[in-house]
């Protein structure tokens, strides 16, 4: 954070000290983080100040160089000159966009490790699966074929967070998608994991999902547990493993 953002302005006017404004904010939206209040656009980075009604906005280069402080960003404490609510929901705001900028940059190069679990089962069993980028939701699937039993007697989906039956991925198994005959479907052979990461920015804590049995659903789901820089999944997949595919393998499990 050692360069300000032009998203985030600084409000002069507002009281004893000056309030942070995030211009990309929409006053429309009725689940604002902090106050809405009246005055220009955008909304105040806290929930203890009054908008201006005819506010005057400045970067913080030109407040800071005003004031004389030193600050090319939002770093460290607050300057006194500046409402410390707002600099510290700013500086989480600047860290967390910046967080998004790396993770874009790093998708198609990163693997993960996926903690499958079955509903319900949560506790009693789990199975971790690595793989990389250039892995194919084919190879996915008969990793997670092999410790969930499944086979292409079970019609099956795999999806997004909690979309089960609701895929926006739609990726069906190869064999099933050529049974279907639905091209809105994706044949899981021809999307890899790059493309999921692509599609759903996955980062550690996000969730796919997969569904099986349609007429009386069953649902498993997988975690990522961990982010891997090229040379740890090397390192990852060149140990012990319980069983693998051409690009990615099962390296732990928790069973009954």
């Amino acid at each position: 954070m050692s360069e300000p953002t032009d998203r985030f302005v600084i409000e002069i006017g507002t009281g004893t000290v000056a309030h942070i404004i995030d211009t990309d904010a929409d006053q429309s939206e009725t689940d604002s983080r902090f106050s809405l209040g009246i005055g220009g656009p955008g909304e105040m980075m806290c929930s203890r100040g009054n908008r201006h009604p005819r506010p005057q906005h400045v970067s913080l280069s030109e407040f800071a160089a005003h004031h004389d402080i030193n600050k090319a960003g939002f770093e460290g404490d607050a300057p006194d000159e500046i409402c410390s609510y707002c600099w510290s929901n700013t500086r989480e705001a600047v860290g967390k966009e910046q967080d998004a900028d790396d993770l874009s940059e790093q998708i198609g190069t990163v693997g993960y490790r996926l903690r499958w679990k079955q509903k319900g089962r949560a506790r009693e069993e789990w199975y971790d699966i690595v793989v990389r980028p250039e892995t194919t939701m084919a190879e996915l699937d008969r990793l997670v074929c092999r410790f969930s039993t499944l086979d292409d007697f079970h019609l099956r989906m795999y999806g997004l967070e909690d979309e089960y039956l609701d895929s926006s991925l739609n990726v069906l198994p190869d064999r099933q998608y050529e049974e279907a005959g639905d091209r809105t479907y994706t044949k899981a052979g021809e999307m890899t994991i790059a493309d999921v990461a692509e599609r759903a920015r996955l980062r550690e804590g996000d969730r796919l999902s997969l569904v099986y049995d349609f007429g009386t659903p069953s649902h498993y789901y997988c975690i990522v547990k961990d982010v891997y820089e090229p040379d740890e999944i090397d390192e990852v997949l060149d140990g012990d493993v319980i069983t693998s595919t051409d690009t990615a393998a099962i390296v732990k499990q928790k069973r009954p």
